[in-house]
């Protein structure tokens, strides 16, 4: 039986656990997040760095980070696997954190990380500058379990369901990057190892200490979502403006108003699809099977797409 080990505690330099004064942990369903990923990439990691023979991650599929975060439906990187991760417009830096990224981490303290780089072309990566307190003289193995005030600006420090926030602001004064129109973030799994001939070092060449080895399907990172807080809003040339989804929240049924021809899917909480059409002016949308709360709403025209947020 896979024991559990509590790491002492020696004063952590940052934010604490959810539902903690001080946390910066962002929830699933938090009215901050105003869109999801649309699209995931990945390239699968080892199951063990160090028997590359051994073969890779394959718990999950790249479709299971797209849309809302949910807790269950993830994809696995492995160990130093990647995922690359599109939105349908960039992302930009405002007042606070700009995007989240969801774990699956089913206690606070269970934390297998991921670097997080962004691009605003796709083939430029800038790093967060991450930092770990860990301590290094025991290895961390599954299922260790430590204190998630011991680092920033590393994705996978919040238990399921609670996002870990990231700030463009980090990235101020570099001109190769144009961090009001971020295009693309990639996840790099760290690989847990205390070895430096094989684990991850953060910002100031600290061995970065989470669980290893996971030799199984589903080690390495579990990359469930991300979140999106601060989207660039369509051009006027982009898109209809007369554009009416009414009632809403709606009961029985709800009508879709658009001038000209267009395509409408609706996705379920955790991210799956639940109906999709197309129209041309006006769509009647039956409601009566669906289950009450929220979903979203996404209208494609000739001119661009909106995301909207409706509720039963």
């Amino acid at each position: 039986m896979l024991s559990l080990l509590s790491l002492s505690v020696f004063g952590q330099s940052f934010a604490p656990a959810p539902g903690n004064p001080g946390s910066t942990a962002i929830y699933k369903d938090s009215n901050v997040i105003v869109a999801w990923a649309t699209q995931v990439y990945v390239q699968r990691g080892y199951l063990d760095i160090q028997n590359p023979q051994g073969g890779d991650a394959s718990y999950g599929a790249d479709t299971d980070a797209v849309g809302p975060a949910d807790g269950a439906t993830v994809v696995s990187l492995g160990d130093s696997g990647v995922a690359i991760i599109q939105f349908e417009r960039p992302i930009f830096d405002g007042p606070g954190p700009d995007f989240a990224i969801f774990e699956n981490g089913f206690v606070d303290g269970y934390m297998e990380f991921a670097f997080v780089e962004v691009s605003s072309d796709g083939v430029n990566y800038y790093r967060f500058p991450a930092t770990s307190e860990i301590p290094t003289a025991t290895q961390s193995d599954n299922f260790t379990i430590t204190d998630c005030g011991y680092v920033h600006n590393l994705a996978g420090k919040y238990r399921v369901n609670y996002g870990t926030p990231f700030d463009l602001a980090d990235f101020s004064g570099i001109l190769s990057l144009d961090v009001q129109n971020i295009t693309h973030v990639k996840l790099i799994d760290v690989v847990g190892s205390v070895d430096s001939q094989w684990g991850s070092s953060d910002q100031y060449g600290t061995m970065i200490n989470d669980p290893y080895p996971t030799a199984f399907e589903s080690g390495g990172f579990d990359l469930d979502a991300v979140g999106v807080i601060h989207q660039k809003a369509l051009g006027i040339d982009e898109v209809h403006t007369e554009i009416n989804v009414s009632p809403n929240p709606f009961s029985d049924a709800f009508e879709i108003e658009i001038p000209g021809a267009f395509e409408y899917e609706v996705f379920v909480a955790n991210g799956g699809l639940l109906e999709q059409g197309k129209g041309m002016d006006l769509v009647h949308v039956n409601t009566l099977d669906w289950s009450e709360g929220c979903y979203i709403l996404y209208l494609r025209t000739e001119k661009g797409v909106v995301i909207k947020k409706i509720i039963k």
